[in-house]
C-alpha cells in the first residue's frame, strides 16, 4: 500500500540556500493549512496583496513559504552569521529563553517554539521497524516529517511510504519527493512535529534573541581579521576564496532578514513608533544587499560566474584601491549590523513596555 500527503510546496522558493529552514517551512506551509487563498502580506505596501505588481502571477504558497522561512532564518539569529560553521552542527540543545550561544545550536526547538510546535526527535538509536512505523502513523495523520540526512546539513520532509517495501517518501531540496533505499542508513536525526503550544514566543522574545546574535564577540573578532587580511594576504584567490564565501552569506540572509522585517514583524505590532524603527532596519538591511553587490563586483563575481571567482582574481586583488574599497564596503556592512541592533533594540524597550 501507497499513501502520500498531496500538496506539499518543493523547496527551496526564490534565494533558499539552508536546507534545515526550507524543509521547515514546507511542512510547517502545509500544518498551517496555507492555501493560494490565504492572504499574503506585502511588506513593500504595507498592505495585503492585490497583485498590483511585477509578482502579479507568483503563486501565493511560494510567497508563503518564502515569508515563513525569513521568518525562521531571522528570530533564530541565523539571518545575522557571517560565516556557515556559526550554524553549528547539533540540533538536540533545548532552547532556553535565559541562556545564549554564539552559534545556532537550538534552531530546531527555538524554530518550532516560534511557530508555536512541540516536537519529538529520534534517530538510529531507534530501530528500524519502529521507526518506519512511527513514520507510517505520522503520514496516516498528514503529517509530513522532517530528516536529516548523513552529518552534513542536508534535510529532507518524509511526504509519504511504500507499504510493500517499507520505505518512505523523501523530498529533498530541488527534488520531488521519491522513494528512498538508504534512508535507514543515512538516517542522523528524525524530528516529528506534534501538537501545537498553547502560548508561542512573544515578539519580545524574539527580539532579544535576534539582537544577541547581532552582538556576539565572535563578530568583532571576523571584522578584525577582514582588515588585517585585506592588508596581510598574499595569495589573491586564497583571500578571494574567503572573501567571497563571507559575502555569498551575507548577502542572501540579511535580504531575508530585511523581508522579514516589513513582510511579518511589522504586522505583528500595534504601535507606530515600533513599526517606524523595523521599517527602519529593513532598509538598512536592504542598503547592505546592495553594498555587498558592490563587493562582488570588486571580486569580479557575478550571475555570469555562477558566483565563483574569476580566473583573473589575483590581478583584482593586486590593486591596493581594489583592497582599500573592500575595507570600506565591510566597515560599511558592519556598521549597517550595529545600527540595526540599535534599532531592534529601541523596538524591544518599547515592546516591553507594552506587553
Amino acid at each position: 500500500m501507497t499513501k502520500c500527503i498531496e500538496g506539499l510546496v518543493s523547496f527551496p522558493v526564490d534565494a533558499q540556500r539552508n536546507t534545515f529552514f526550507g524543509a521547515l517551512s514546507t511542512i510547517l506551509l502545509y500544518r498551517n493549512a496555507y492555501t493560494e487563498e490565504t492572504p499574503f502580506f506585502c511588506g513593500k505596501y504595507q498592505r495585503n496583496c492585490i497583485r498590483c505588481g511585477s509578482c502579479k502571477t507568483e503563486s501565493f504558497l511560494n510567497k508563503h513559504h518564502l515569508q515563513i522561512y525569513q521568518y525562521l532564518i531571522t528570530i533564530t539569529g541565523c539571518a545575522y552569521f557571517w560565516i556557515d560553521k556559526e550554524i553549528g552542527d547539533s540540533y538536540d540543545k533545548p532552547y532556553m529563553a535565559g541562556e545564549f550561544s554564539e552559534t545556532a545550536l537550538d534552531r530546531l526547538s527555538l524554530a518550532l517554539y516560534a511557530f508555536g510546535y512541540r516536537y519529538e526527535s529520534m534517530n538510529q538509536n531507534t530501530p528500524e521497524n519502529i521507526l518506519f512505523d512511527r513514520i507510517k502513523q505520522s503520514v496516516e495523520e498528514n503529517r509530513p516529517v522532517l530528516m536529516k540526512l548523513g552529518l552534513g546539513d542536508l534535510w529532507a520532509v518524509i511526504t509519504g511510504y511504500h507499504d510493500g517495501k517499507n520505505l518512505p517518501y523523501l523530498m529533498k531540496a530541488r527534488h520531488l519527493p521519491q522513494l528512498n533505499k538508504n534512508w535507514y542508513e543515512k538516517l542522523s536525526k528524525m524530528v516529528f512535529i506534534t501538537d501545537p503550544y498553547d502560548s508561542p514566543i512573544s515578539l519580545s522574545e524574539s527580539l532579544d534573541h535576534m539582537i544577541h546574535h547581532l552582538n556576539t564577540g565572535s563578530r568583532n573578532k571576523l571584522e578584525q581579521k577582514i582588515y588585517q587580511k585585506l592588508e596581510t594576504e598574499l595569495d589573491g584567490k586564497k583571500l578571494g576564496k574567503w572573501l567571497n564565501q563571507i559575502n555569498g552569506l551575507t548577502i542572501e540572509t540579511r535580504w531575508h532578514a530585511s523581508e522579514c522585517y516589513r513582510n511579518t514583524l511589522v504586522p505583528m505590532l500595534n504601535n507606530k513608533k515600533c513599526k517606524k524603527l523595523l521599517l527602519e532596519a529593513s532598509d538598512l538591511h536592504l542598503r547592505f544587499h546592495d553594498q555587498a553587490w558592490k563587493i562582488w563586483g570588486l571580486l569580479g563575481v557575478s550571475p555570469q560566474t555562477h558566483y565563483c571567482l574569476p580566473h583573473n582574481i589575483h590581478e583584482l586583488l593586486d590593486q591596493s584601491s581594489a583592497r582599500a574599497e573592500l575595507k570600506s564596503l565591510f566597515q560599511e556592512l558592519f556598521a549597517i549590523d550595529r545600527q540595526v541592533s540599535h534599532l531592534l533594540q529601541e523596538c524591544l524597550s518599547l515592546q516591553k513596555d507594552i506587553d
